[in-house]
């Protein structure tokens, strides 16, 4: 990456990376900059990200500040192509060996942002995800896209292996509160977070909501390992729990 930035400005093509509200959560924001990013890197290609004032760019940022552009700085290129994640649904998987902190760093507000959401962190910790789908999201359903987005798992599954974990301290992260509340009741080795679950593509969702969406990535990311949880009909886990565990290069299982 280093070798990359130094020969940045000598690269004659630029690919602007063009990421709205509602086109994805921070899972999605993540992984198709990185897919873009990897082709950029080994065609020797200008890559931006195009500034759109989203939420999560305040707690996620860019350790480049070479590669993020505004609006009025895009009109000035020449030779670009402008790219967004529709342009990668036929083969949305990151497959780079790019790790996500080789770019990106957590704003201190995140850090600071812990212990308001978890009052006691362990120093060593594993986590699950479990992604039920936009279905069960506790919001106003007039500002879900996809209203009938469900995700596959088995609870058994999920049961065996917070019981095989007995020893551990695991954090448990899902994106319906009532499924949280429900697990940690049953197993006493289950941590949670106090974070208000808002999903980051929807337009309802509030600043607190976003830091703290960014603030249980950044938990996630921190972990020994992550057991994701919940397909979706191509049998895929969450982008979410994926690219966290792209973040820093840590033990994944699906």
């Amino acid at each position: 990456m280093e070798n990359y930035i130094e020969n940045f400005n000598g690269y004659d093509k630029s690919i602007v990376y063009n990421f709205q509200l509602g086109w994805g959560g921070i899972g999605d924001f993540l992984k198709f900059f990185m897919i873009i990013l990897a082709q950029c890197v080994q065609n020797n290609i200008k890559m931006y990200h195009k500034i759109n004032d989203l939420p999560i760019e305040k707690y996620i940022k860019l350790k480049y500040k070479c590669m993020s552009i505004t609006s009025n700085e895009i009109s000035k290129l020449k030779n670009v192509a402008i790219r967004q994640p529709q342009d990668y649904y036929s083969n949305d998987q990151y497959r780079g060996n790019i790790h996500v902190n080789e770019v990106f760093y957590f704003d201190d507000l995140v850090k600071q942002n812990v212990s308001n959401i978890l009052p006691y962190l362990p120093d060593n910790y594993i986590s699950i995800h479990l992604r039920l789908g936009d279905k069960f999201l506790e919001t106003d359903q007039k500002f879900i896209h996809v209203k009938h987005d469900t995700r596959q798992y088995s609870e058994d599954t999920l049961y065996k292996f917070i019981e095989g974990n007995s020893d551990q301290n695991i954090l448990f992260f899902c994106d319906n509160n009532s499924y949280k509340q429900k697990i940690k009741k049953k197993y006493h080795n289950i941590i949670i977070t106090d974070a208000i679950i808002g999903h980051t593509s929807l337009s309802n969702t509030t600043e607190q909501q976003t830091l703290d969406a960014v603030t249980d990535f950044y938990l996630l990311s921190n972990s020994q390992l992550i057991y994701a949880v919940g397909s979706n009909h191509q049998g895929r886990s969450s982008g979410f729990s994926k690219m966290a565990a792209i973040f820093h290069n840590i033990k994944y299982i699906e």
